[in-house]
């Protein structure tokens, strides 16, 4: 049943006939571009990221109540997660042999960093042992709160039970600067493998 409007109610908050969604708008700085690249999942990742600091500095400005928040913000920075995995594990394959495969059939992010993590040691051997120990414990953190993806996505699951169960308090404030802490390490891996491969296509090119 549709919703009556009243005398106070403004044509800019409520449905226009000829609304449409995906239509270029007043301002040039709100355009967005959809597309297709070889990074795509860096892309996303990054997306799901600074929406999720976007949030987040929404809350510490008092304009979104932390409770709201707290369900996209999770879900964004999970995502995050979850994207920039399969980036290192789909550019970590190409290093290895050549295909840039990565896995499609789950979103279990404890899982995708069982498959990351040696390649990471692979490639980047250098690489600091506390620094992964630290992302390994909030990547198993996230995965112990959402092991499917789906808690902070839905409040039931397909059963109807409820997809998060009992009480957690934490600071977003907290979580966003352990994720910008925990993105260094990934983007900063991501960067050097993508130069690894570039540098190694250079060499294949020099060899034809």
């Amino acid at each position: 049943m549709a919703i009556l409007t009243n005398e106070r109610q403004t044509a800019s908050l409520w449905p226009q006939k000829g609304d449409t969604l995906f239509a270029s708008g007043p301002h040039w700085e709100s355009e967005a571009l959809l597309y297709v690249s070889w990074d795509s999942f860096l892309t996303y990742a990054l997306g799901y990221k600074l929406a999720g600091d976007s949030v987040v500095a929404s809350v510490e400005i008092r304009s979104i109540p932390a409770d709201l928040a707290v369900y996209p913000a999770c879900f964004l920075y999970r995502h995050y997660v979850e994207s920039m995995l399969k980036a290192l594990i789909k550019v970590g394959n190409q290093l290895l042999d050549g295909m840039a495969d990565y896995p499609k059939d789950h979103h279990k992010i404890r899982k995708l960093w069982d498959i990351c993590r040696p390649l990471l040691e692979e490639f980047c051997p250098e690489g600091d042992p506390a620094g992964t120990a630290a992302v390994e414990k909030c990547i198993l953190e996230f995965d112990a709160m959402d092991p499917s993806g789906e808690v902070f996505r839905f409040a039931e699951y397909k059963d109807g039970s409820p997809s998060f169960k009992g009480r957690i308090q934490f600071s977003l404030t907290n979580m966003r600067d352990v994720m910008n802490r925990l993105s260094g390490f990934l983007e900063g891996s991501y960067d050097y493998m993508s130069e690894l491969l570039q540098y190694q296509a250079d060499i294949d090119s020099q060899l034809i």
